[in-house]
């Protein structure tokens, strides 16, 4: 089952406006009807008994024909098992690995994905704690002193922090190979929530640094928050429509966001977050008319 509703850019503030209508109807009802989405696709994998107590959440689990799977030396059961799936991208049918935020148990893993896909982006949606609730083992290191995570060293090359996020360059060794990782950590998002006031603008200042990093970056990008489903949904419909919007006078968010949860339960977890997604579009929208109006001059 896939859903789909293309709405030309030209005409995209009247359709926000009417969708908004009596306190949000028409987008309470397209929320509604994206939960039914990938409802009978199996989670087998996860639900193991030994894989149980690597999945953060108990409701919050990964598909199995999607899923990552880490390889291993030992054959035995659950070695392969990691809390993620791919995510088609707009280049790529395997772009992005959505996540859940590495728990201590699960961080060796996490660091053996990191290379085993050769990924030179994470992407961290959350803060490790929020609310006073742990969202996310801080799985790095806290000093430039390397740390070994299984058999894979970490070090911290580089930490640099700005108001609304952190980027963070660091160097992973495994026997004789080497790889360079960038880490992007937005740090004012609330959870369930969507960003304040002027979110949409430094939220998608953020994106399009990543994208601008991942032009030029090989295999697929890291995304994660706690879950794994609701920021990380949410930053990669955005990249995807950063890109779309570039190239189309059209989008299909109820398209991609239904696309995204035949791959991964729950992508873009709340109506809130759903309709910020539109709040952004618009916002692209605007920028590349102003930008159109600038080449004119």
């Amino acid at each position: 089952m896939s859903l789909t509703n293309p709405v030309q850019l030209d005409d995209f503030d009247a359709y926000i406006k009417d969708m908004a209508k009596d306190s949000d109807y028409k987008f309470s009802l397209q929320f509604e009807e994206l939960k039914l989405i990938g409802l009978d696709i199996p989670h087998f994998a996860a639900d193991l008994p030994l894989n149980r107590c690597k999945n953060r959440y108990t409701n919050i689990l990964p598909y199995d024909f999607s899923r990552v799977r880490l390889v291993s030396m030992n054959e035995e059961e659950g070695a392969d098992y990691i809390n993620a799936n791919y995510i088609p991208g707009y280049n790529s049918p395997q772009e992005y690995i959505a996540t859940q935020g590495p728990l201590p148990e699960t961080r060796n893993d996490f660091w053996k994905m990191v290379l085993q896909q050769k990924s030179q982006i994470i992407v961290m949606l959350t803060q490790c704690n929020e609310k006073r609730r742990v969202k996310c083992d801080h799985y790095w290191p806290f000093t430039e002193e390397p740390i070994a995570y299984g058999d894979i060293t970490v070090e911290m090359i580089s930490e640099e922090e700005q108001d609304d996020w952190a980027c963070r360059h660091f160097r992973i060794n495994y026997a004789d190979e080497m790889q360079d990782v960038m880490h992007f950590n937005y740090t004012a998002w609330p959870d369930h929530g969507v960003p304040t006031a002027n979110a949409a603008e430094s939220i998608l200042q953020f994106v399009h640094m990543v994208r601008q990093q991942a032009t030029k970056s090989k295999g697929p990008m890291i995304i994660h928050c706690s879950a794994g489903v609701g920021r990380t949904g949410t930053f990669i419909a955005l990249d995807r429509l950063l890109q779309h919007i570039r190239d189309h006078e059209f989008v299909d968010i109820l398209g991609l966001v239904s696309e995204m949860r035949s791959y991964r339960m729950s992508m873009v977890q709340t109506e809130e977050q759903y309709i910020f997604i539109h709040q952004c579009v618009q916002l692209m929208w605007m920028k590349k008319k102003e930008g159109h109006h600038h080449h004119h001059h």
